[in-house]
C-alpha cells in the first residue's frame, strides 16, 4: 500500500501506531515484534510472494553478519556475504537486461519479476556487514529482533531512505518514548506537506511528463516549448514525488517514536553539482561515498585517481537505479559533472577569484547547474537513449520554437512548482522548527498541515505509485 493511499491513511498507520504505543507500555519487546509484523503485512500488501525474497534476504544476511562478527577470518566471509547480495541483486534486476543484450530474441521471452524495494534493502544490509567487519557493531549488539526491526522498518523498507544501523537501533532501546507528544506532531505536519508534494504538485505534473516524453520516444514532433516544459516537470515531479515520499516515510517513522534521516535539503537550491549530490538522495549519496568511492581509494590516491573513483561511483550509481543504457547514461554525466566541478574548485577558481567574487557569478554557477541537472534527467526519465536524444534535439532545435504551445494551466504549475522547489524552506528545516519547545508555533504549524492534508486527501488517486518503486 502506498503511503499516499486511503488504507494506508485511515487503516494500516493509525492501527500500527495504536497497537504499538499500547504494547510498549507492556514491554518493548512486543512493541517491536508489532512493528516487525505489520512490516510484513505493509510488504505482502504489494505481493505476497516478494516477502518470501526478502524473508531470505534478511535472515541470510543477519546469519552472514554472525559469521563475520565470530569468525578469526572476516574478510572472507565479508567477501563472499557481499558477493551474494549482489549476485541475487543482479539476477532480479540485470538478468533479463543482460540477456536481452547478448540474444534480443530471447530476452524478450524472459521477465524476470522485481522484488519491491530489493535495491533499497540490499544496500541497507550490505552496509550493515561492512559495520560488522569494521567492528562499528558488536556481537552483543547483534540480535535477531532489532536487526529484523530495522531492516524492515516500513517506513523506508519499499524506498527508502537507506538507513545505517547506528541511525535505529539505538533508539529501539527506549528512545523512542522520549518527546512522544512533539514527535508525534511534527509526523502530522511531514507527512500533511509528503502528501501535498505528491498528490497536488508530483501527479499533475506526471500529465504533462508523460504525453511529451511518449511523443519522442515514438518519433513524433514537438515544439521546442513542449519539450521544454516537458524536462522541466519531469526534473520537478521526480523532486516533489520523491522527496514527498521521503517526507511520508520520516514522519510514519515519527509517528512511533523513532527518527530516521532526511533524503533532501532543498537540491534545487544548489550552485554547483557536488553541492547538488550533497542534498539530493542524501542516504544514497553518503552510502555510495562510505562504501563504494572511499574503499576504492577516495582522494588518497593522487588527483587523477580521485577523478576516476568519482566517476566510477556515479556510474555504479546510475546502474542501481535500473537496468538499462539510459540509468548508465545518467550515471556517467554526473560522473563528468561532478570531476568538472572539481578540476574548478581546484584549477580554474584559484586563478579567477574576481569571477567568483562578482554578483553574475552564483547566479550563472546556479544556472549551469540546472542545466546540467536537467539534461541528466531527460536520460533517467526516456524509455530509450533514442527517445532522450529526440527530445533533446527537439529542445535544442530553435526552428521549432513556433509549434507547440503549452497551455497556460500547465505554465502556471510549472512556475508553482519551480519557486515552491527553489525558495520555500525544506521539510528538514520546518521539522525542526516544530519540534521546538513553542506551543504556539505547533499550533500555526498544525492548522497549515491540516489545511495541506485536506486539499491532498481529496485528491488521492488510486493508480499513482512513487516513481522511485521502479528502482
Amino acid at each position: 500500500m502506498a503511503f499516499s493511499s486511503y488504507i494506508y491513511i485511515l487503516a494500516f498507520l493509525p492501527v500500527t501506531v495504536l497497537v504499538f504505543w499500547s504494547l510498549q507500555r507492556r514491554s518493548i519487546g512486543l512493541a517491536l515484534w508489532a512493528l516487525i509484523a505489520a512490516a510484513v503485512v505493509f510488504y505482502v500488501y504489494w505481493n505476497p510472494r516478494d516477502i518470501l525474497v526478502a524473508g531470505a534476504s534478511f535472515a541470510a544476511n543477519y546469519l552472514a553478519a554472525r559469521w563475520i562478527l565470530k569468525t578469526s577470518r572476516p574478510g572472507p566471509a565479508l567477501a563472499s556475504s557481499v558477493a551474494a547480495n549482489l549476485l541475487a541483486l543482479g539476477y532480479f534486476k540485470y538478468a533479463s537486461f543482460a540477456i536481452g543484450l547478448f540474444n534480443p530474441a530471447l530476452g524478450a521471452r524472459i521477465e524476470i519479476h522485481l522484488p519491491l524495494g530489493i535495491s533499497f534493502f540490499t544496500f541497507t544490509q550490505i552496509a550493515y556487514l561492512a559495520d560488522c567487519y569494521g567492528g562499528r557493531v558488536r556481537p552483543d549488539q547483534h540480535r535477531w529482533r532489532d536487526y529484523l526491526t530495522f531492516v524492515s522498518f516500513f517506513p523506508h523498507l519499499i524506498a527508502g531512505p537507506i538507513l545505517h544501523h547506528a541511525n535505529l537501533i539505538p533508539q529501539l532501546q527506549g528512545a523512542f518514548r522520549h518527546d512522544r507528544g512533539r514527535k508525534i506532531a511534527a509526523g502530522l505536519v511531514l507527512f500533511s506537506i509528503g502528501l501535498f508534494k505528491k498528490v497536488i504538485i508530483a501527479d499533475p505534473l506526471g500529465l504533462i511528463v508523460n504525453p511529451i516524453f511518449d511523443a519522442a520516444e515514438h518519433g513524433l514532433s514537438l515544439g521546442a516549448a513542449q519539450a521544454w516544459s516537458g524536462a522541466v516537470a519531469y526534473a520537478l515531479q521526480i523532486y516533489f514525488d520523491f522527496s514527498g515520499y521521503s517526507d511520508m516515510a520520516v514522519g510514519s517513522a515519527l509517528f512511533v517514536g523513532l527518527h530516521i534521516p532526511f533524503n533532501f535539503n532543498s537540491p534545487y537550491k544548489a550552485g554547483g553539482m557536488i553541492e547538488f549530490w550533497r542534498r539530493w538522495h542524501i542516504t544514497l549519496s553518503s552510502f555510495l561515498r562510505d562504501y563504494l568511492y572511499i574503499p576504492l581509494g577516495g582522494n588518497r590516491r593522487g588527483s587523477v585517481r580521485r577523478y576516476l573513483n568519482v566517476f566510477v561511483t556515479m556510474l555504479l550509481g546510475g546502474i542501481w537505479h535500473g537496468a538499462g543504457v539510459n540509468f548508465v547514461i545518467w550515471g556517467a554525466l554526473h560522473g563528468v559533472f561532478i570531476v568538472a566541478n572539481q578540476l574548478w574548485r581546484e584549477l580554474a577558481a584559484p586563478r579567477l577569484q574576481a569571477v567568483e567574487r562578482s554578483r553574475l557569478w552564483p547566479p550563472a554557477a546556479y544556472l549551469l547547474t540546472m542545466a546540467c541537472v536537467l539534461l541528466a534527467w531527460v536520460f533517467f526519465r526516456a524509455r530509450t537513449p533514442h527517445g532522450a536524444f529526440a527530445l533533446l534535439g527537439q529542445m535544442l532545435t530553435p526552428a521549432r520554437a513556433a509549434g507547440g504551445e503549452v497551455a497556460p494551466r500547465s505554465l502556471l504549475l510549472l512556475a508553482a512548482a519551480g519557486l515552491l522547489a527553489g525558495l520555500a524552506p525544506n521539510s528538514w528545516r520546518i521539522h525542526d522548527w516544530v519540534l521546538a519547545d513553542r506551543p504556539r508555533r505547533a499550533v500555526w504549524a498544525g492548522a497549515a498541515a491540516g489545511g495541506l492534508f485536506a486539499m491532498a486527501f481529496v485528491a488521492i488517486s488510486a493508480d499513482s505509485p512513487f516513481l522511485y518503486f521502479q528502482f
